[in-house]
């Protein structure tokens, strides 16, 4: 070989170490942004776990409470349903701070205030103290429920849109899982009070890892917080065909969710004879029947479709409370096969409310904040004033709650159907 055949061979292979140097470095790079997507929208399903750690690691405890406080266990239940409301009409103010100063500032704040709202909790010398406790932390955890939602609109859209609340959803299973379990624990060992200085632990431990959370809002929104365009702003949603529709159906979606926090603790109490840690145990399984529908969901949304996702899912719904029936009808209704068959219900609740999020999200990526905080409203207000009524109706029958669930399922399913018939909703 001459010299200038060497010279020429190696610039040759220069060029191509060089080459293959930057592609391992493009490769290494679009790792890290993988991970560090996956990190932000994992803190994000952690933001929304604190409203189901928030309720769920109190449920063990209701029948303390009620001893304790000398009062009705229909009171205790309010403990949930006036927490739900604050949260609620909370995200109606969060939404628009999110989306006016920045989603880092409004979490820092609102968990701040939930802070507050647990230390309260822990030292209600009365009842009436406990219940306005619990709407103070409402309105602090209003902030994390609508600014996660926000944040992960903020970076994605579409399908990708839905996987990633699907994914967000199946890491907020965590609160079902553990919450239960460690509520019975803790009150078991130290009493139902201490359960809510560990709530503040939790939003101190949020606070911290909040510090290095990047800020998501592209352009703030300065007029955001002025009344006429909030009204601008609830007009376009109402008015937009999609959005209205599943606000509306995310209602009926998440009273079935709220109406199974509710009830249960009495039901297994009166019907199975199980309290504090042994409930926790059964109801900690659910927690594991949201992962798998999540991780199904995932897989369903680029297979399917968001809204024949959502179809599948109630077709599990339905089917879960007609076996429900059925072993009522058939005599060997049992605390087992309460809990099998909750859990096999638990897969698929979440597809619809996750999924109903993404369609009411995804048209408006310049309104973030408020959309995530609307839908947080519609649907916790209208699910825990519906579930008010319905826990007061079922009292402590199976029969009674089964029958109530089994409702709100066909109405989630006349409520998909209409969608289709319309012809809006089969696209992909």
């Amino acid at each position: 070989m001459d010299a200038a055949a060497a010279d020429d061979h190696r610039l040759r292979g220069g060029a191509l170490h060089r080459g293959e140097a930057r592609r391992q470095h493009l490769l290494q790079g679009a790792r890290r942004v993988r991970v560090k997507e996956r990190a932000i929208v994992f803190y994000c399903g952690m933001l929304m776990s604190i409203s189901s750690f928030s309720v769920d690691i109190t449920l063990p405890s209701f029948g303390a409470m009620a001893r304790d406080f000398g009062a009705p266990f229909e009171q205790v239940q309010w403990t949930i349903s006036l927490y739900m409301i604050g949260a609620g009409f909370g995200q109606l103010f969060w939404g628009s701070v999110s989306d006016r100063f920045g989603r880092r500032p409004a979490l820092g704040a609102g968990l701040g205030i939930f802070l507050l709202g647990c230390l309260v909790a822990a030292l209600s010398p009365s009842i009436t103290l406990l219940l306005a406790s619990r709407i103070l932390q409402g309105l602090g955890a209003a902030a994390a429920i609508a600014a996660s939602r926000a944040i992960i609109r903020d970076r994605h859209s579409g399908e990708e849109l839905a996987r990633n609340l699907a994914l967000a959803t199946a890491i907020f299973a965590i609160g079902p899982i553990l919450a239960p379990l460690i509520g019975a624990a803790v009150g078991a060992l130290a009493g139902w009070r201490f359960i809510f200085l560990g709530l503040a632990i939790f939003a101190g431990g949020l606070l911290v890892v909040l510090m290095r959370l990047p800020e998501t809002l592209r352009t703030p929104s300065p007029d955001a917080m002025r009344p006429r365009v909030f009204l601008q702003r609830v007009q376009r949603l109402l008015r937009h065909p999609q959005s209205r529709h599943f606000l509306f159906l995310s209602a009926v979606i998440m009273s079935s969710m709220l109406l199974i926090l509710a009830a249960t603790p009495r039901i297994y109490e009166h019907a199975f004879g199980l309290t504090g840690t042994t409930f926790a145990l059964y109801f900690a399984f659910h927690g594991f029947g949201i992962i798998i529908g999540q991780a199904a969901n995932r897989q369903l949304i680029r297979r399917v479709g968001i809204v024949n996702a959502m179809l599948a899912g109630t077709a599990v719904l339905i089917v879960s409370v007609l076996l429900m029936l059925a072993a009522i009808w058939a005599g060997f209704m049992s605390a087992f096969v309460m809990t099998a068959l909750l859990v096999l219900f638990a897969t698929s609740y979440l597809i619809l409310y996750s999924n109903a999020a993404a369609m009411v999200l995804d048209p408006h990526g310049d309104i973030a904040g408020f959309t995530a905080a609307f839908y947080g409203f519609v649907s916790q207000i209208g699910s825990a004033t519906i579930v008010a009524v319905l826990v007061v109706l079922t009292g402590d029958s199976v029969t009674a709650f089964c029958w109530t669930l089994l409702a709100i399922c066909t109405l989630c399913l006349f409520g998909l159907l209409g969608w289709r018939r319309g012809g809006e909703g089969g696209a992909r």
